[in-house]
């Protein structure tokens, strides 16, 4: 089944071309997307693929025939209605094919009119099929309980998960009334308002204590709706229902684990502490109050948690956990505490915020007296002081990252200038982050063999924070401490080096896309010549007057096409030679584009494109080749044309600006995206759709550009407002005065 949205398509199995030809028209006019093949077996092999709605199916092929084909969808299983086709109208041949799951069996020739109605009914019918299979699965595969019964309570329809939850099969539930489930742990007060609630025609919901098969005792959470067939009277309830006996268990489990959280936290040597929203302490356990100071009395005359730090902390403690209760990654942050006798010393804070029926409700935590710590830290940064002056000297960029994780722990001032970054930055980052995306893997593999080696030296590409990618030879060596094991990167910059080899490497890409587009776009249009000159000499016996004409058509269009495609690959090659030589002399560039524009009207109308020339101002000379600037407007308006979807238009105008003749071509194609803008006019270069294949070897824009500066003018590229691209060329008005 086609998804909302999408358009239905059609597979045609049918070994004579005219008739694939003439049921491919009606169903393409039916606005369905249409397959045809001309065997059986291509049939089967396109309905294992998928993506089918309707089988018109010839009895007689080549290969399997339509019987053989029609017995596979039905035996595998297919959802795929099957109109047989036949040039007999064999009755007992015809029962047969729909005994057999046939949808139709029609008869050659095929009425137009009849074959339309067979496929929009047979859409309808699989549609609705289909929507029923689909809800029914749904049904029997929720994991929640469902039951609908009538309006006497009998119930009539239970899913698995009904089963599993009470113990009642299917059967043994159908036909029972839904007072089965009752525990007799509610009053009768509850069913009652339950039932007034439901056959007033509102909705039910609350929880069951109700009782399984089993006899065992368990709760639901149950939504009850009535359920009306004619919008008037209520036919049936359904009830859906969920097992919250778990539930029910864990919160008698929660009311427990917070008491033994109170005696634990009593037990600890650190203050524990909660808030509420606003910050005032809600509880603290023994340590909280020997550590600062205060009494119980004073948490029950009510205290704040910012009283028990130092003043000019305040704001900055605030701050923090209004981003703690927001639900920001706030990390644990170092203070000054203070004491209620005014004693300061610091602290290190664990927060989490308290939630309770899924809002934030406060914050609890653990406070670290780091006093100690901190007397040590003093120590070592006096002792690293020494060490980091001799290596800040070092003139190159010095990384330092941990070898297990890659974290940079350390740099020089050269790196921060080389990478980009700042301090901060650089000390929150891995050091596969200095590489770009497809680079990351690689530091971790160097780490791995200096852990045999203890150095080594790699040739590798960094990315700096603007984005740069620069060529690096990358000195490592492996220093080990108790503490620590740590690597040490050398960085040097190779990008001049490497200049040389990427334009070598460039020039073998461009020849290799290059080769890769001509050769596509030759093999294309050659294809197609071939294909349709080689089925007229074979059966222009057999061939309808408009199916040749078409066929001809179609070979002087890609005849056309090549002939195009090959004066483009001479015209660039001849530019880049140098051999190309302008004759200019005066002339009015209305004529010309006038000219242009008319030669495109055909292309323009096979494809439904308004193409619109406005000339305005006086009239105007430019010196130019005349047949260079032909080619110029040519190229530009079918490219316009090329990307106008069809009802759409194509508006060329000629205006003098400033001294320049200035010709611009709008369309209402989709733009073009931002990426590609400054490369559209590159050799070779072509704006790639996703799932569409662009016809052109990218030269036409390039030729463009190289005519036009040729005149010492300009061409630009952008996107309007509203949709659809514009290009705009300038060429100097000529005079005579000079």
């Amino acid at each position: 089944m086609h998804s909302s949205g999408e358009k239905a398509t059609v597979l045609i199995a049918d070994d004579n071309s005219v008739m694939r030809t003439f049921a491919s028209h009606v169903v393409e006019k039916l606005g369905y997307g249409v397959v045809a093949v001309s065997n059986g077996d291509d049939a089967v092999a396109r309905i294992e693929e998928g993506g089918y709605d309707v089988l018109l199916l010839d009895l007689s092929m080549p290969g399997k025939s339509g019987i053989e084909v029609l017995e596979y969808v039905v035996e595998h299983g297919y959802h795929l209605p099957v109109v047989m086709i036949s040039g007999t109208g064999d009755i007992e041949q015809a029962v047969h094919c729909i005994k057999l799951g046939a949808y139709e069996y029609l008869t050659k020739p095929i009425d137009t009119n009849r074959l339309e109605i067979t496929l929009k009914n047979a859409l309808s019918e699989s549609d609705l099929k289909q929507k029923v299979k689909l809800l029914t699965a749904a049904m029997e595969q929720s994991p929640v309980s469902i039951a609908i019964t009538d309006t006497e309570g009998s119930i009539e329809y239970v899913n698995p998960s009904f089963s599993r939850n009470t113990g009642y099969s299917r059967e043994e539930a159908m036909g029972e009334n839904v007072n089965i489930l009752k525990s007799g742990e509610h009053s009768d007060a509850f069913y009652k308002e339950l039932w007034e609630t439901i056959t007033r025609g509102e909705v039910w919901q609350g929880e069951f204590h109700n009782k399984k098969k089993s006899g065992e005792l368990f709760w639901e959470q149950a939504v009850i709706s009535p359920v009306t067939i004619d919008a008037r009277e209520i036919s049936y309830f359904l009830a859906l229902k969920e097992d919250i006996t778990e539930q029910k268990r864990n919160r008698e489990a929660l009311a427990e684990s917070e008491q033994r959280f109170r005696d634990l936290a009593d037990l600890l040597p650190q203050p524990v502490f909660e808030t509420d929203v606003r910050g005032n302490v809600t509880y603290s356990n023994r340590a909280g109050f020997d550590v600062f100071g205060y009494t119980p009395d004073d948490f029950h005359n009510g205290l704040n948690a910012l009283q028990i730090y130092a003043p000019e902390e305040r704001e900055r403690v605030r701050e923090n956990m209004g981003g703690r209760l927001s639900g920001s990654d706030v990390p644990p942050n170092e203070y000054t505490a203070q004491k209620k006798d005014g004693t300061r010393f610091p602290v290190l804070v664990y927060s989490a915020p308290i939630m309770r029926k899924g809002e934030v409700a406060g914050l609890r935590g653990i406070i670290l007296d780091i006093t100690h710590r901190k007397r040590v830290e003093q120590s070592l940064r006096d002792n690293q002081e020494k060490y980091r002056n001799l290596f800040q000297a070092v003139p190159d960029a010095v990384v330092v990252a941990d070898a297990d994780t890659g974290a940079i722990v350390e740099w020089n001032r050269t790196a921060l200038l080389f990478f980009g970054y700042s301090e901060k930055e650089l000390a929150a980052m891995n050091i596969g982050a200095l590489y770009p995306d497809d680079l990351r893997e690689e530091p971790p593999g160097y780490f791995r063999e200096l852990a045999a080696t203890k150095n080594g030296s790699v040739q590798t590409r960094i990315m700096t924070r603007d984005g740069f990618l620069v060529d690096v030879d990358v000195s490592t060596a492996l220093v080990e401490t108790a503490r620590h094991k740590r690597v040490l990167g050398i960085f040097r910059d190779i990008s001049e080096q490497k200049k040389s080899e990427q334009l070598i490497q460039e020039n073998i890409r461009l020849k290799n896309d290059f080769i890769s587009n001509v050769s596509h776009e030759l093999r294309t249009p050659l294809f197609s010549i071939l294909g349709f000159s080689s089925t007229l000499l074979r059966d222009r016996d057999d061939l309808d007057r408009e199916t040749v004409d078409e066929f001809l058509g179609i070979i002087h269009e890609e005849s056309t096409r090549l002939a195009s495609l090959i004066e483009d690959v001479l015209t660039i090659s001849r530019i880049d030679s140098g051999k190309v030589v302008f004759k200019k002399s005066p002339l009015d560039p209305a004529e010309i584009l006038g000219t242009a524009c008319r030669s495109m009207k055909i292309r323009a109308d096979e494809k439904q494109v308004d193409l619109l020339l406005n000339l305005y101002g006086n009239a105007m000379q430019v010196l130019a080749d005349g047949d260079a600037l032909k080619q110029v407007a040519i190229n530009l308006i079918g490219n316009a044309i090329k990307f106008t979807p069809p009802g759409g238009g194509v508006r060329a105008s000629l205006v003098t600006e400033n001294g320049f003749m200035r010709f611009s071509v709008q369309d209402d194609g989709p733009g073009i995206p931002e990426d590609d803008l400054e490369k559209i006019f590159d050799k070779f270069y072509r704006v790639e759709k996703p799932g569409e294949e662009i016809e052109g070897t990218g030269l036409g824009l390039s030729i463009v550009r190289e005519i036009v500066h040729a005149h010492g003018g300009s061409v630009e590229a952008k996107n309007r407002e509203g949709g659809g691209a514009i290009f705009i060329v300038r060429i100097p008005l000529f005079s005579s005065n000079g």
